[in-house]
């Protein structure tokens, strides 16, 4: 049986998808990770974990380090 809890993206291993389901954090940083499209329901993939992380959304690549400045869960999905 799938896990359903959503887990913090950081979370995700090599090469696993997932939709993002929460952001949470100051309304600036959260705003700015929806500019760069990273918002919830879209689907992204974990490329290399780590701080800072590589992740690819909508077809582009994306060096993400969040920090503390915001968190966003997502909802693996099954292979």
């Amino acid at each position: 049986m799938a896990h359903n809890e959503p887990v913090p993206v950081e979370f995700l291993a090599p090469n696993s998808d997932a939709v993002v389901v929460e952001m949470c954090g100051d309304a600036q940083n959260v705003h700015r990770l929806e500019e760069l499209g990273i918002r919830c329901g879209c689907k992204l993939r974990m490329l290399s974990p780590g701080e800072p992380c590589l992740l690819a959304i909508e077809g582009k690549k994306m060096c993400l380090r969040l920090g503390k400045s915001a968190d966003i869960l997502v909802q693996p999905l099954g292979s």
